[in-house]
């Protein structure tokens, strides 16, 4: 879950990274709920011209999946690759008349619901596919029943209601029993839908507006809603032409122009998640001071542009005591002898005072006999050259040819263990 997760994120940041592994992201039967969750959502963003096929196809067998969320989830998805235009040409099409068939799954109540929320914000995106939608959301909106799935069923009248003959009158039953609807969503939707199509089909839905506003006006159950009456009421009230009030109205400047709707935008959010990559937040998909304290948040400082050390730094000669033999041998290198050294002598017993093993013995009058001191050796400073170049047959000769005699043995220290009881 968690590696999906970074994968989710990685995708936002580089898209295409993941486009031809599409299929390592299909569901398997044994996968656990959230696993299944995020790569369907992963789906969608792999999406290209050459795969959209198969993906949807995917997508399609997972809608009537008995996990009420997976199917919902699918069917997001699947309208995500329209309404970004990643599917290529005429794949907009194809899955609108999927989520049109998706509208009559009457013994699916939440995919019914779910497709017509897909198909509103479709409509919002591509106008183009309004003949594609407009023939069964009569029919659809005398079963849907979740009230996002009827709003957006009711949204999608007004916004069809020119090519739809029975679209007054199906409203008009809706605002006849307008008391007996709990959710603003839906009376909002029921609000907008009529206004608009009041500019379409005047002389039959002059009568339903006048009471829909009166009945939204006199709402006190949601303030946006009643707002929104007051507007719609003053707006065609007080427009000295028809025409202007119609251009307000039905003005398409509700489409999506860039990659999400204004209300679905996370530009800000992924950025900020990126800052913070490789923490908890990629897993929650929130900041960390929504869930950390702020004292206790890790201030993340950039390492600045500029390097504080500088650029030419002094190179420090290299000293490698004992193969100054094998090198001058080989030729690629300077040596110069370095000055005797004295050796310092070791006394001859050290005293062990400290009990490492905690054992508890006395050792303080044990003696450790030091071996014999080695003889002063002459010590050769070692210079490289950058200039030289020797290829690795060359080296393999060169080094095969050293002589054993001339190898230089570096004795140990004798070791030498103290007394057993």
């Amino acid at each position: 879950y968690v590696l999906l997760k970074y994968v989710d994120q990685l995708i936002d940041l580089c898209p295409g990274i993941f486009d031809d592994e599409y299929r390592v992201f299909y569901v398997r039967y044994h996968d656990q709920s959230h696993i299944k969750h995020s790569k369907v959502r992963i789906l969608a963003k792999l999406a290209n011209p050459d795969n959209a096929p198969d993906i949807v196809a995917e997508l399609g067998e997972l809608v009537a999946n008995v996990d009420e969320m997976m199917g919902r989830i699918a069917v997001q998805s699947m309208a995500s690759i329209a309404m970004h235009d990643s599917g290529g040409q005429g794949a907009v099409e194809s899955i609108a008349r999927r989520l049109v068939e998706m509208l009559d799954l009457h013994g699916i109540p939440h995919i019914s619901s779910e497709a017509a929320t897909s198909l509103a914000s479709l409509v919002r995106r591509h106008p183009s596919i309004v003949s594609v939608v407009s023939a069964p959301l009569p029919r659809a909106l005398k079963y849907i029943s979740e009230p996002a799935g009827k709003a957006s069923v009711i949204f999608l009248l007004g916004e069809c209601g020119e090519s739809i003959m029975e679209a007054p009158y199906v409203l008009e039953k809706v605002i006849d029993s307008y008391d007996s609807i709990a959710d603003a969503a839906v009376k909002t939707a029921l609000l907008g839908a009529t206004v608009k199509l009041f500019f379409y089909r005047p002389p039959e839905v002059k009568n339903m507006l006048g009471k829909v506003l009166k009945k939204a006006t006199e709402d006190v159950s949601s303030q946006d809603l009643h707002d929104r009456a007051l507007f719609y009421y003053r707006l065609l009230r007080s427009s000295p032409d028809p025409n202007i009030a119609k251009s307000i109205v039905t003005s398409k400047s509700m489409t999506m122009s860039t990659k999400h709707f204004a209300e679905e935008d996370d530009s800000e959010l992924r950025a900020a998640l990126m800052h913070e990559f490789n923490t908890l937040c990629t897993i929650y998909r929130c900041k960390a001071e929504n869930f950390i304290d702020e004292e206790n948040i890790v201030k993340f400082v950039k390492v600045p542009k500029e390097h504080p050390l500088p650029r030419e730094a002094p190179v420090t000669p290299v000293t490698d005591p004992g193969v100054n033999a094998i090198t001058n041998h080989m030729g690629g290198v300077a040596m110069a002898d370095a000055p005797q050294q004295s050796v310092t002598t070791v006394p001859s017993t050290v005293s062990a005072e400290v009990d490492l093993l905690g054992f508890g013995d006395d050792l303080s009058a044990m003696s450790v006999p030091t071996p014999a001191p080695v003889g002063p050796a002459s010590l050769q400073s070692l210079s490289l050259k950058s200039e030289v170049i020797l290829n690795g047959e060359d080296y393999q000769n060169k080094w095969s040819s050293v002589p054993d005699a001339e190898a230089v043995i570096i004795p140990a220290l004798a070791m030498t263990t103290g007394p057993t009881s």
